[in-house]
């Protein structure tokens, strides 16, 4: 993607749209898994659906055409997806989740401004749960672990005329207890890489790589 200013997924979310039919942009709205982000590369978009993409996408804001130069696709099922976390590959007790855009939660009707593991693991829950057809995790506390490391920083995410405020960074997560327990840990936040973590991943919040 050519990029000579500073876009986010807001943005190019609406141009997308734009060049959808209005039953096809109602299917992302109920659909169970749709979200996209913007690096200073890439464009990372995750859906259960098939869509069709343009070559280029015009942005009001600032009269110009962005233009995708290439597209790669990358698709995951259920059941392998969970075969290879819960069954066949090692597991990690330390994963690093990197917020690679503006992250945030909704909590007693307010943003959040700092990640609690709470926060981080119920959000990821849910998001595998609104997917998954099989393997749907029920009642399932995360007490097996706790926020070992962090490197974050502030940084707010324009919506219009909202500001949000959020975090880009990093959490380092450590998992101890039984091993089922800490492999359903490495699936779910294995499957923020798809998922995104915290609320508007629709709209290019909560972009994330999972090391």
């Amino acid at each position: 993607m050519r990029e000579s200013f500073h876009i986010h997924g807001a943005m190019l979310y609406s141009a997308f749209l734009e060049q959808l039919k209005e039953e096809t942009a109602e299917e992302i709205h109920s659909g169970a898994l749709f979200n996209q982000y913007i690096t200073p590369k890439e464009w990372i978009v995750n859906t259960e659906k098939d869509f069709m993409f343009k070559d280029k996408y015009f942005l009001h804001k600032y009269n110009t055409e962005i233009w995708l130069k290439e597209m790669s696709v990358d698709s995951i099922r259920e059941q392998q997806f969970a075969d290879r976390h819960l069954v066949n590959q090692p597991y990690k007790k330390n994963i690093r989740l990197n917020f690679l855009t503006p992250t945030t939660f909704k909590q007693d009707g307010a943003y959040v401004l700092y990640p609690t593991k709470d926060l981080i693991m119920q959000s990821l829950t849910n998001k595998w749960n609104q997917w998954a057809k099989t393997f749907v995790l029920e009642d399932v506390e995360w007490n097996n672990c706790k926020i070992s490391k962090y490197k974050l920083r502030s940084l707010s995410y324009n919506l219009k005329e909202i500001r949000i405020q959020g975090f880009v960074g990093s959490v380092d997560l450590f998992f101890w207890g039984s091993e089922s327990m800490i492999r359903l840990g490495n699936m779910i936040c294995d499957f923020s890489n798809y998922s995104g973590i915290g609320i508007k991943t629709t709209l290019g919040m909560g972009g994330a790589k999972v090391e």
